[in-house]
């Protein structure tokens, strides 16, 4: 999942938090406790389909990135925050520079994403400088993490544009554009849809069925 670093951390235009002092520790430890919880809980759940089932606006949704090791040739899986705008999805690298699945996306430019509730697609992946197209993305990608994304130190959605591009001018921003040429157009389980409503009425269900059948058991 996408995670920052508390932004007190780093002044407006920061180094990477590959910084000395307790920032810098407290970087290494939160993306190794974001490697172990990604590893064994978020990509079985996404390459089992179920993405769709954690997307919600309190939660915030999630795409899985495919990259290639930069120096192992391996593939490695990261579910991510995202947008879909403009005809792509659109992530940030929450670590900066030193994020690793970023550093092997430009070495290898060509990635696997799997958005829910759809087909996986080869996706051409670009880091955005333009301020232009930063100022239009990064706001609304920010806000659409929900409760995630304000570990970049404000309530996003209560916070002008200007803050928020303000407290993440560190992180890239990366465009994923189908390889075909194809345009993405947003989904009911894309962030803004409806999908998870429908989800959320059925796991509720589902939960308190399973409750009153538990509960009428015979006890021994």
């Amino acid at each position: 999942m996408t995670a920052f670093p508390p932004a007190t951390a780093f002044p407006p235009l920061p180094p990477t938090p590959d910084q000395v002092g307790m920032a810098g520790t407290f970087s290494r430890a939160s993306q190794t406790a974001f490697r172990h919880a990604n590893r064994y809980a978020m990509v079985p759940l996404h390459r089992a389909g179920l993405a769709a089932w954690l997307g919600n606006p309190l939660t915030g949704w999630q795409l899985l990135l495919t990259t290639t090791g930069r120096k192992s040739g391996l593939r490695r899986r990261t579910p991510l925050g995202y947008l879909v705008a403009d005809g792509a999805a659109w992530v940030m690298a929450g670590y900066g520079s030193s994020t690793l699945w970023y550093r092997n996306l430009l070495a290898h430019p060509a990635v696997d994403v799997l958005l829910p509730a759809r087909p996986p697609f080869t996706a051409d992946a670009t880091d955005i400088l333009d301020p232009v197209v930063r100022a239009r993305i990064i706001p609304r990608l920010v806000r659409s993490m929900a409760l995630p994304g304000t570990t970049i130190g404000c309530l996003p959605w209560s916070t002008p544009d200007e803050r928020i591009l303000e407290l993440t001018a560190w992180v890239p921003l990366i465009r994923l554009s189908p390889a075909d040429g194809s345009v993405l157009v947003p989904g009911p389980d894309d962030p803004g849809g409806l999908g998870w409503t429908w989800r959320t009425l059925v796991a509720t269900l589902a939960t308190v069925a399973a409750f009153r059948v538990l509960r009428g058991r015979p006890r021994r």
